[in-house]
């Protein structure tokens, strides 16, 4: 920072037109900021403060203004672009670490020092610059600004075109900063250390403003590079074009249509050696896995594989007929990008039309289910063929059957809505065992792993820390799930069920949780410790408590999948199918209490809760008091 970018009152009055004394006046009325500090008996401000502040709204808590768009001083000169880079974010709780699109505009505007910061959402990590705003302005900070201008700089964020919605997006970012207190304070620490300090303070509390395209435009005196076509805003094309090369050609797949197509060839190749009755193939490593049982099993896995390729091919024949709309029609980026969108060969359009082509008979609810139970066993063979580097590991064919997993699910699901379908374990790891997790460790069998289970293992063991892999112990719960456990460091993974209990919950049983490991339990009164299952109809299943959000609402949802009775246990109801106060309900018991505290509730209390919501609302003036639902 150097003196030319400070205001002393006397500069401000002048700025003004008005006297010294008005101007300690309009800042103790709030109408202009507080000085940053003193340099001797001199009071100093910001001249960006100052600025911006006549533009909008007074800074509070050492947060920039917010600028009057209409008001704000224009460069007569487009600001220079002095940084035009990607940038990896340490520090983002990813576990890989994400990159923005950094790029930084300096500039004299009536007499004072703009710096602009735009960073973009890339494709590669979209959700890093909202969900983790504060690290990603530290990082840019730290690595391209002074202190001063990190402070004054004017913060945006940048969605571009068709990612995550139809039009790109452009957010003023106002973060808020500790403010140096006492005389002397940040002010001349920063003068004595100079103006090339690295950003080493904190930003806080980012608030965000949607503004109009025009308006950045005027910020910067220019038209920045906006108009990435939809899907392009990739590493590659940005560090291509701040190479300078216009347009990046892209090879442009976003609905990854050559991993469709390898997909359903080698589903179909396999399908094509059963239907020949071979048990041996050149290039077909797991024929001899799936014929393994002679012809009936033959012809029911190849029956599987052709109902697995009919419910891929939907999607591919929709990618194909998307790129060709895209090809044939200008899209506005064409300057900035040149996508390069994939061509059928004749082979893999003779596939597709033979498999769009035949007839939706075979398609039934019964078939597709016996197609999905089929899929399910072939990759859970072929996972343990891969984990114990097996003589038929196919990764080719195990990522096609996982690929047609869900859809068959979907198919399914469309043939007959009111089914639903246990995916399998989702697996989880807690670093902190509480007493829930104590509880449950307590009911585990030491032994193992059992043979065929090696894939079960490696998917457990995925999400641990290296740190923690060591001296490992492998165990089944009552249920036959399995665990990972390190007694040394107290790290704890298992398979959390994503389907109905075997039997209802007696009401004596009891829910536990701990704070921060997402997962709840049910203590029975017969000893055992079972895993509070999700409902599978929902995408997330980490459950919380104790505020409004989405953790606390899929906890909802569980209780009343898992605890709550079903008129038609075959199929069951959502927590959204059933009456609006039994929804409240659950949704007050979790999103009461504390968050930072265990959660508890007996199945009794929960059950009473909602039939007392129904008889609340069915006899409103009879209704005295009511079972109270705890957690602590």
């Amino acid at each position: 920072m150097s003196l030319d970018e400070l205001y002393t009152s006397p500069q401000i009055a002048k700025r003004l037109g008005v006297t010294r004394q008005r101007v300690d006046q309009l800042v103790e009325n709030g109408q202009l900021p507080q000085p940053l500090g003193k340099s001797g008996n001199t009071r100093l401000w910001r001249a960006a403060d100052i600025e911006l502040a006549l533009a909008g709204d007074d800074p509070a808590d050492g947060r920039l203004a917010t600028p009057n768009w209409q008001k704000f001083p224009v460069p007569t000169a487009p600001l220079r672009l002095d940084v035009d880079e990607v940038i990896t974010i340490p520090g983002a709780w990813i576990a890989e670490p994400p990159r923005v699109h950094v790029r930084i505009w300096r500039g004299l505007v009536a007499g004072t020092r703009r710096t602009v910061v735009l960073y973009g959402a890339l494709a590669e990590s979209h959700g890093i610059i909202v969900n983790f705003a504060e690290t990603v302005a530290r990082s840019i900070a730290a690595q391209y600004l002074s202190v001063g201008e990190a402070r004054s700089a004017w913060w945006f964020g940048f969605w571009p075109r068709g990612f995550p919605r139809k039009e790109l997006s452009i957010d003023y970012v106002s973060f808020a900063f500790p403010r140096a207190s006492g005389s002397g304070g940040l002010l001349d620490t920063l003068l004595r250390r100079g103006s090339r300090d690295a950003w080493t303070g904190e930003f806080e509390q980012p608030v965000w403003q949607k503004i109009e395209r025009t308006d950045f435009a005027r910020v910067l005196g220019s038209e920045p590079d906006l108009d990435y076509p939809p899907g392009t805003y990739t590493v590659t094309v940005v560090t291509a074009l701040a190479a300078g090369e216009r347009p990046a050609i892209v090879d442009f797949d976003p609905r990854q249509l050559r991993t469709q197509l390898h997909h359903l060839t080698s589903l179909h190749n396999y399908r094509k050696a059963l239907l020949a009755g071979m048990s041996d193939h050149t290039g077909l490593p797991a024929l001899p896995l799936l014929a393994a049982d002679g012809h009936a099993a033959s012809a029911r896995t190849a029956e599987a594989l052709g109902i697995a390729v009919r419910v891929l091919v939907p999607d591919a024949l929709g990618a194909v007929e998307d790129y060709r709309c895209l090809s044939t029609t200008r899209d506005a980026g064409s300057t900035l990008v040149e996508r390069q969108f994939h061509q059928l060969s004749q082979v893999e359009d003779d596939l597709l039309t033979r498999y769009a082509n035949l007839s939706d008979a075979q398609l039934s609810a019964g078939a597709v289910y016996r197609a999905l139970t089929t899929v399910r066993t072939l990759a859970a063979a072929l996972s343990d063929q891969t984990a114990t580097e097996g003589e038929h590991a196919d990764p080719v064919l195990l990522e096609a059957l996982s690929a047609a997993e869900p859809e068959l699910v979907s198919v399914r699901h469309l043939l007959d809505p009111s089914l639903i379908d246990d995916p399998g374990p989702s697996p989880h790891a807690v670093s902190a065992p509480g007493e829930a997790e104590s509880a449950y460790l307590a009911t585990i069998s030491w032994w193992g792993p059992a043979a065929g289970d090696a894939h079960r293992r490696a998917a457990l063991l995925g999400h641990l820390w290296e740190k923690d892999r060591e001296d490992l112990r492998t165990g089944y719960d009552p249920y036959g799930r399995m665990v990972l456990h390190n007694p040394a460091t107290g790290a704890l993974a298992f398979e959390r069920p994503r389907g109905l209990p075997t039997t209802p919950y007696p009401d004596t049983a009891e829910i536990l949780a701990t704070p921060g490991n997402m997962t709840a339990f049910v203590l029975l009164p017969d000893g055992r410790c079972d895993i509070l299952p999700t409902d599978p109809r929902y995408t997330y299943d980490d459950i919380t408590w104790g505020y409004g959000g989405t953790g606390p609402d899929v906890f909802a949802q569980a209780l009343a999948f898992a605890v709550l009775p079903h008129p038609d246990p075959e199929r069951p109801l959502t927590l959204y199918d059933r009456p609006e106060h039994t929804r409240t309900a659950m949704q007050e018991i979790t999103e009461h209490g504390s968050q930072h505290d265990s959660f508890r509730i007996s199945v009794a209390t929960l059950r009473e809760a909602a039939n007392y919501a129904n008889l609340r609302d069915a006899q409103p003036a009879e209704s005295g008091g009511g079972a109270e639902a705890s957690a602590r």
